[in-house]
Formats: structure tokens, sequence, C-alpha cells
């Protein structure tokens, strides 16, 4: 029973991660109707700013962590305006490309900048452990799990209790209306880019501890967020959240139950069965309703 409180924990906190990134995904689709494949870059380039505050800099945590954040802030900005915003008039799958040939451009810009010897991230937990009954948990796994559930939260009130949410809302449901109402679709299809990207920045900020920084970190979180979000449903925000737990829960307790070499069969494996019996994802609308 020990065990497994510790592995339901784990798997919560890795769950966590690929959640936030499956939100980014969410996000992004939900205003503009791209894929953003460049999602795992997202996450690597917030693990690797907080190498840059926190371990190169050597910052104070709480001011390494909003300078890396408001890197990541820029980051979003600039990548809508080099990479959406020249492409938007574009077919969808022109813009999804890019977003491919900008993930890997980014890579190797990091590998550059970086090298490919992996970085070690502090954590405001280091070495901290917790004792719930005989089971020692990774205080930092709580902290991730925690926080996340707070980030949710906030979305969600972002979302449904701002004014800029309800515009953002109102631009994925649909952008010609929005503009013919008045609503500025190209500052808030910015925002949603700087959104998608702090997300992914937090989730890059609670991964490094629990890895190491490494440049290539992008591709296995970006695939293991995309399944998180087809199992949960694209376009959903619940969908990705209980995506991303599923996926995260599955790659933990099947390496321990079944084998570390069938992790990621059962992930995809699943994501393989709701594309051919669910293809809308547990929470998402039905595909043919999107066009």
């Amino acid at each position: 029973m020990a065990d497994l409180i510790q592995l339901l924990t784990n798997g919560l906190a890795l769950g966590s991660i690929y959640a936030l990134t499956a939100i980014g995904f969410v996000i992004v689709y939900s205003a503009t109707g791209v894929v953003n494949f460049a999602a795992g870059q997202f996450v690597m380039v917030g693990t690797f700013a907080g190498v840059a505050t926190l371990v190169n800099a050597g910052w104070p945590m709480p001011v390494g962590y909003i300078g890396a954040l408001v890197v990541m802030a820029l980051f979003g900005a600039l990548f809508y305006l080099i990479v959406y915003l020249p492409l938007r008039a574009s077919p969808i799958v022109t813009v999804i490309i890019g977003t491919v040939a900008i993930g890997i451009t980014i890579q190797n810009m990091a590998l550059l900048t970086f090298g490919s010897w992996p970085f070690p991230v502090p954590s405001p937990f280091d070495g901290m452990m917790i004792d719930l009954g005989g089971t020692v948990i990774s205080a930092h796994a709580i902290a991730v799990v925690i926080a996340t559930g707070v980030l949710i939260l906030l979305l969600w009130l972002l979302m449904h209790r701002t004014a800029i949410g309800i515009a953002m809302r109102a631009v994925a449901q649909d952008v010609k209306v929005a503009r013919l109402m008045g609503l500025r679709v190209q500052w808030l299809l910015a925002f949603t880019w700087i959104l998608a990207a702090v997300m992914a920045g937090i989730a890059g900020l609670m991964l490094g501890p629990m890895w190491f920084a490494d440049v290539n970190m992008g591709d296995p979180i970006a695939l293991k967020a995309f399944a998180a979000t087809v199992i949960g449903g694209f376009g959903s925000l619940p969908g990705a959240i209980a995506g991303g737990f599923f996926v995260g829960l599955a790659e933990v307790l099947g390496a321990s139950y079944v084998s570390s070499a069938y992790k990621d069969l059962i992930a995809f494996g699943v994501m393989i069965l709701f594309l051919l019996f669910r293809p809308q994802g547990i929470f998402g609308e039905k595909i043919q309703d999107r066009g």
C-alpha cells in the first residue's frame, strides 16, 4: 500500500506536467485551430530559463522564477509575431508544419547555447521528504500537484470571471463574429500564445527538479501531452487535465506493475483506441460539430 501511494503521487506529479502542456495545446488550438507541435520545446525553454536564472545567474529562487516566467511571456509573444502572425493566412497544415520547424530550430539553438550535457535544476524542496503513515513521498512531487491544482483554478477564473477570458472564449467560438463585435482579435490571439508559453514555462520549472534539464526533453513531453489531449478531447480544458493525469499515472503505474518497456505503449495504445472508437475524446465535442 505504501508503494502504491508513492507511485500515485509520482504519477500525479508527472501527469501535472502533461496536463499543463496539454492545456497549452488546447488554448492555442481553441483560439487558432493550430496544433502547436513546438509545445514540448516550450516546456524545454521554460526549464532552461530556470537554468539561466537559478543556476547560471544564481538569482534567489523567487526572483529566478519570476525572471524565467517573464522570459517565457516574451518567448510566447515572439513566437506569435515570428511564426504564427506571418502564416496566419496560410492553410492550417502550413502553420502546423511551421511549429514543427521552429520547434526543431529552438531545440538546436538550445543545444548550441547550453550544450548536450544535462543540467540539474534546484527546487525549493530539495532533499525534503514527507512521511505519510510510513510512506515517504517527495515534497517536490506533492508541491507540483498542489501548484497544478492552484493553476487550474486560476485559469478557470481567468477564462470565466474576467473580461479578457470571456473575450478569449468568444474568439475561440467564432473569430469573425468576435471581430465584428469590436474585440481586438490580434491582441487576444497574442495573449493566447503568451498564456500557453507561460503555462509551459511553469511546467518546465516544475519538471526540472524531477528530470535533468536536457535539450531533447521536449519531444517526449510533447508526445505525451498530445496523447493526453486526444484522450481528453481537443478543445476541452477539463479533457486536457484528465488526459494529462491519466497519461502520467499510466506511465508510472505501467512501468512499476507491468514493465518500463511498455509504459509508453499503454498511453499511446489508449490514444489509438480513442482515435478509433471515440475520436472526440472524453470531454471533446464531436468532430463534425467542429466544422
